[in-house]
């Protein structure tokens, strides 16, 4: 599965918090959980890509 839809489909946890009545899970904390999600994806794809020439 492709990277970008991983991170996608990463996504749909942190949306479903709009909806509850969660302490702390305002736009903004929800905004920052995706943005933490797609940083981290980037920064492991970086680390893993390119792959070691042989």
């Amino acid at each position: 599965m492709p990277v970008p839809v991983v991170v996608v489909v990463s996504f749909g946890p942190a949306l479903s918090l709009l909806g509850g009545g969660t302490p702390g899970s305002g736009p903004l904390a929800v905004a920052a959980l995706m943005v933490m999600h797609v940083v981290v994806a980037v920064a492991a794809y970086r680390r893993v890509l390119p792959l070691p020439v042989r």
